[in-house]
C-alpha cells in the first residue's frame, strides 16, 4: 500500500443523502462537464458540479500539471493531450467521474486525482 493510499484511507467518507439535499446539482453530462460549464453553473448557484466520465485506464496513466498561467490543476495523457481541468476554486465541489470495470485501476485513476476533487464517483 502507498502512503498515497493510506491517505486516502483516512480521509475516506461515504457520502449520503444528506450530502445532497437542498441543493443545486449539476448532473453528469456527456461532453458537457467540462471546466468552464462547471465554473458557470457554480456562478449559477450550483453547489455540486459533475465532469464528464473518464475511462479509469486512461487516467491511471496520466500524469498531474499545476498550470500556473490558467491557474488549474491539468491531467494530461501520455501524448500531453488534456484529459481533466480542475481549479482550486472547484475543489469543494467537483465531482470526479470514473468508468471501470476492475477495482484496482479505478483506484489508481482515483489516486491520481483524489487530492484535487471534492468526490470520486466510480461507474462500474
Amino acid at each position: 500500500m502507498t502512503a498515497q493510499t493510506e491517505t486516502m484511507q483516512t480521509e475516506f467518507r461515504i457520502r449520503t443523502s444528506d450530502d445532497y439535499r437542498g441543493k443545486n446539482i449539476l448532473a453528469p453530462m456527456v461532453r458537457v462537464g467540462t471546466l468552464p460549464m462547471r465554473l458557470m453553473a457554480a456562478q449559477y448557484g450550483a453547489h455540486i458540479t459533475y465532469g464528464e466520465e473518464l475511462v479509469d485506464k486512461r487516467v491511471m496513466h496520466c500524469k498531474r500539471v499545476e498550470n500556473e498561467v490558467l491557474n488549474t490543476v491539468d491531467f494530461l495523457d501520455k501524448g500531453d493531450k488534456l484529459v481533466f481541468r480542475t481549479t482550486p476554486a472547484e475543489h469543494g465541489r467537483v465531482v470526479f467521474q470514473v468508468g471501470t470495470a476492475e477495482a484496482v485501476t479505478a483506484l489508481k485513476a482515483a489516486e491520481i486525482v483524489s487530492r484535487d476533487v471534492a468526490v470520486i464517483d466510480v461507474n462500474m
